[in-house]
């Protein structure tokens, strides 16, 4: 039984890690700093929640149920890799002001469409008043940055014309918002699945996938047509769900909350490519 679950983790990290690798191995970033990373993962995820009893975990107990050495331990234990103010703020906070020009029907025109608004005025509906009301706190003019950066939108005549309802750059050389993105999408997904497989917790949390095989080359852009027409207007429901529950509720409702709660949505398809690569790879190989 052992034997098998051991084999069953080998192939669920290798699942994994394969597509992981491959982002890493593009953006040039070598096996020995991605081991430093995992090392310092480890002993800061045993310290957090490998104690017994409600107390917190000896040096001794990390090393046991992490394998490393109580050296390691104490080195990694030291540092402090991880930065909670990331940029997933910014694009959160971005992608909601996107929500709220396709939804809200201040910001609408008479066609249902998303109004060209000027940056700032006094007379006309504007766009610092569309991140005033929707960005959390961000100046206008970050916000704007940022989605001029993402081709959400462009600028013509002081006015902001919406591109895209999405937030996510096509065209970053550097990925840096792609891999912020990739961070905090993976952590989520990986986050319910690990509340779903954990025997300690009740109640699993939604999570689907849907799957089918052999789709004909020239159907699949009507499929991903589909999925995305489908997935985006379930996002945009289920947005405005979230933001209506929580603009309204009480005030005793607002001393106790939860730090975030969301859905995720992704399209995905097998790369015929990467399987006839595979293959012919391995008849070099042999």
């Amino acid at each position: 039984m052992k034997k098998q679950l051991n084999k069953a983790i080998k192939q669920m990290l290798i699942q994994i890690f394969r597509p992981l690798v491959r982002i890493l191995l593009r953006l040039n970033v070598p096996f020995n700093e991605v081991a430093d990373v995992l090392r310092w993962t480890y002993v800061d995820v045993a310290n957090q929640h490998g104690g017994l009893k409600g107390k917190a975990p000896t040096k001794s107990r990390i090393s046991v149920i992490t394998g490393l050495s109580r050296v390691q331990v104490d080195a990694q234990m030291k540092k402090d890799l991880f930065d909670e103010q990331t940029n997933q703020n910014v694009w959160h906070r971005a992608v909601r002001v996107l929500t709220g020009w396709v939804q809200d029907k201040t910001y609408l025109d008479e066609a249902g469409k998303p109004k060209v608004i000027p940056i700032e005025s006094t007379s006309h509906t504007d766009f610092k008043s569309l991140v005033d009301k929707y960005s959390g706190g961000s100046t206008y003019r970050s916000i704007l940055d940022d989605l001029l950066v993402s081709e959400s939108v462009k600028v013509e005549n002081d006015c902001v014309v919406l591109v895209k309802p999405y937030y996510l750059t096509e065209h970053d050389t550097d990925d840096y918002q792609k891999i912020d993105f990739l961070g905090v999408s993976t952590q989520y997904l990986l986050e319910t699945i690990d509340h779903n497989i954990d025997p300690n917790r009740e109640g699993a949390r939604f999570q689907r996938i849907v799957f089918h095989e052999a789709l004909p080359t020239n159907l699949y852009n009507i499929a991903e047509s589909y999925v995305r027409q489908k997935s985006q207007a379930l996002a945009n429901e289920v947005d405005e769900y979230l933001g209506h529950l929580i603009e309204h509720a009480d005030d005793q409702s607002k001393t106790k909350t939860i730090p975030y709660v969301g859905l995720g949505l992704y399209f995905y398809s097998g790369n015929n490519d990467d399987a006839n690569k595979k293959s012919k790879t391995t008849g070099e190989n042999k």
